[in-house]
């Protein structure tokens, strides 16, 4: 009898042990589930207001837009003329004479053509050189041409007609093609240009040296 008291004592402190040790242990499980319902809370509070405060400040930079560069200040234009005078320089020419033999030598530069004048008061104011002709140089000729020409009242050669030449035949063509650009100064009588006529001699001569 006393064994069987035992054996539902026995029973009976198991099952109350049994149950505290359930109770105790459902305990801690409904605590923990708690803390963790509070830890998602929390966690889900704080990524919210990280996420409104990464909102809040990309606005901000949005909206705060660097300042646009300024534009350099236009330089003031240079005015061209100075208000300052310049000084006036004064610059002395040499007086220079022409020497009027250097139109007496032909372009060829070793055949001297010399120019004679048969009227006094006749002033050139044009004279072209004559060539000396190729042929006649090499054959080393020489000679002169006579001519007589017909003078306007504008100081041009109307006409050119040959009154001597010698050899014949050899200078008159160059003779006659530079005479033809001759210019005089018209012959004034009574306030007005005058038509004349006018003797001229060319000379052909080679130049020895």
């Amino acid at each position: 009898m006393k064994a069987v008291m035992k054996l539902i004592l026995a029973f009976l402190c198991s099952i109350f042990i049994t149950g505290s040790i359930f109770a105790v242990m459902n305990g801690m499980v409904t605590s923990d589930g708690e803390q963790n319902k509070n830890r998602g809370e929390q966690t889900v509070i704080d990524f919210i207001r990280l996420k409104q405060d990464s909102e809040s400040r990309v606005k901000e930079r949005e909206k705060k837009q660097p300042p646009k560069p300024k534009k350099p200040p236009v330089p003031p234009q240079q005015t061209a003329q100075q208000n300052t005078p310049m000084k006036q320089i004064a610059i002395r020419l040499p007086n220079i004479t022409p020497d009027l033999s250097l139109a007496n030598k032909s372009l060829l530069g070793d055949a001297q053509i010399g120019m004679g004048f048969g009227d006094g008061d006749v002033i050139p104011l044009v004279r072209m050189p004559a060539q000396y002709p190729n042929k006649a140089k090499r054959r080393h000729i020489e000679g002169f041409v006579k001519a007589r020409l017909e003078v306007n009242a504008l100081g041009t050669v109307d006409s050119v007609e040959i009154i001597e030449s010698k050899p014949k035949g050899v200078f008159e063509r160059s003779a006659i093609r530079a005479l033809y650009k001759y210019k005089f100064k018209p012959q004034i009588i009574d306030g007005k240009p005058q038509a004349q006529s006018v003797t001229q001699t060319l000379d052909y001569v080679l130049d020895k040296g």
